[in-house]
């Protein structure tokens, strides 16, 4: 028996929406070029992966102790984004992945310095300038899609922040909502139940903002769907503007009678 998830998507959060392109557009980023810090980078990196692996769980109490003397970048090369709270790093961090045994030479650190009236938000890229591969992350840097500003929702500067997801460029693309793991723990028991999100996107369907809007209670289902809701695109087409939309996700657990396959609703915009 396999438990079934439902998911449909219903349109009418979208109450206020920009009837142009925003005159501040293009002037939300700062980027800026902070050199071949090489040192630096490896070292923030170090700490970060250093971090994780103490609070994942993934590691028992022997193989933490042994982390300072180990190689332990060759575990998990594939993580390569950290969010900095406080101190002199404070930001959103993107390393280069590490190459053939070497620490990451390159990073781009996002900070928000939006306050309730303005969304600003200050990019530092670190890499050698004299490089091409720098010169195409600084490029890549200064396109970015703007990021989620920690403002209140009802602040000017949130208001800014979604006017430019609403209309910022986008290419469209076929249609991809995946399904949230259920784990099988909670289906074999008959534990389910609704998952309410609020997403943010794009003309595209691009998902740019998530919010738990009703839970399931139970927190691992909530979780499941909020984490798969970042990937998905919820429409192929593009439209005028982007949206406000409200998503159920339904947890059904698999029934008595010997069913064996689930339905998936991708229900369009």
């Amino acid at each position: 028996m396999t438990p079934r998830i439902w998911i449909a998507l219903l349109i009418g959060l979208a109450s206020s929406h920009a009837t142009a392109a925003p005159k501040t557009a293009g002037n939300w980023l700062q980027v800026e070029t902070a050199g071949a810090a090489e040192d630096t980078v490896a070292r923030v990196y170090r700490e970060q992966l250093l971090s994780w692996y103490r609070t994942s769980g993934s590691m028992d109490g022997g193989e933490l102790d042994s982390l300072p003397q180990t190689d332990y970048f060759a575990f998990r090369p594939d993580l390569t984004s950290f969010s900095i709270d406080q101190g002199e790093f404070a930001g959103l961090w993107t390393f280069a992945p590490p190459q053939q045994g070497r620490w990451p030479d390159s990073a781009v650190q996002v900070i928000d310095h939006s306050d309730a009236n303005q969304y600003r938000i200050v990019a530092r890229v670190y890499c050698n300038p004299a490089t091409a591969a720098c010169r195409k992350l600084q490029a890549e840097t200064a396109a970015m899609t703007p990021p989620e500003p920690f403002t209140d929702t009802e602040s000017p500067s949130y208001a800014a922040w979604r006017r430019l997801v609403e209309h910022e460029a986008c290419t469209p693309a076929p249609k991809d909502m995946p399904p949230p793991i259920y784990p099988e723990s909670l289906a074999r028991h008959g534990e389910g139940g609704r998952v309410e999100l609020r997403l943010l996107v794009n003309p595209c369907g691009e998902v740019r903002a998530v919010r738990l809007s009703e839970s399931s209670g139970y927190p691992v289902l909530d979780q499941s769907a909020i984490n798969t809701a970042w990937r998905w695109r919820i429409q192929s087409d593009r439209q005028a503007t982007g949206a406000l939309v409200r998503v159920p996700v339904d947890f059904v657990p698999p029934k008595t009678d010997g069913a064996s396959t689930g339905r998936f609703d991708r229900a369009a915009r």
